[in-house]
């Protein structure tokens, strides 16, 4: 009986031994428990005070203002020019004689006070005023003459051509010719008014010069 209660004594004790040299660690992990409620946002901080403004940079110099252009001239505001246009001999048309009649009420208005011009610009490109006379070269004489004659207050100009030495050739009196242009007009009228105040010391044999002051086109 005594044995008996010697080996429980030692079971018991070896038991408690055992339960001792367990660890809490060597248990199976736990189910994890819910998330927790996520926590408010805390209050924004006070905003920090505004730092000093930094110096302006150096102001960059002002550039030099034009020079004011001078008043131009009142230009071709009355002046009545026309388009450059062919002869067109339909007074008369002989082998050493044409002539041509041209219309413009303006001719007649512009009779007393005004200036009547006309030009003359060949396949060269040079450009006459009319009248306007071609000499030969060897010995001077006239070979052909170009006039121009306005007919009163009827608002006609005729223009005329006349060759001397032989009948005319081509280049003389036509217009434009199996596909070459030999000669064209133009009339430009300069009302009594403008005339006034020494615009009437143009030189009007200068075609580029009266262009240039009146502003006329090509």
């Amino acid at each position: 009986m005594k044995k008996l209660k010697g080996i429980s004594r030692l079971l018991l004790l070896i038991l408690i031994l055992g339960l001792g040299g367990c660890s809490a660690e060597d248990g199976a992990d736990g189910l994890q428990g819910p998330q927790g409620i996520q926590g408010q946002d805390g209050a924004q901080g006070i905003q920090g005070e505004q730092g000093p403004q930094g110096e302006q940079g150096p102001q960059g110099e002002q550039g030099e203002q034009g020079l004011n252009g001078a008043d131009g001239e009142d230009g071709n505001a009355n002046v009545i020019y026309s388009d450059w246009f062919y002869p067109n001999w339909n007074e008369f048309d002989a082998p050493r004689a044409k002539r041509m009649i041209v219309t413009d009420p303006l001719f007649g208005e512009n009779y007393d006070e005004g200036v009547i011009l006309f030009y003359w610009i060949t396949n060269n490109g040079s450009t006459f005023l009319v009248p306007w006379n071609s000499y030969s070269t060897i010995t001077g004489e006239l070979k052909i003459s170009r006039s121009m004659n306005v007919r009163g207050t009827s608002g006609d100009v005729w223009i005329t051509i006349r060759r001397y030495d032989r009948d005319f050739e081509i280049r003389d009196t036509y217009g434009r010719y199996d596909n070459i242009t030999y000669n064209r007009l133009r009339y430009v009228i300069i009302p009594g008014n403008i005339t006034a105040g020494g615009k009437s010391s143009l030189d009007y044999n200068d075609y580029e010069a009266v262009k240039a002051f009146y502003n006329l086109p090509d």
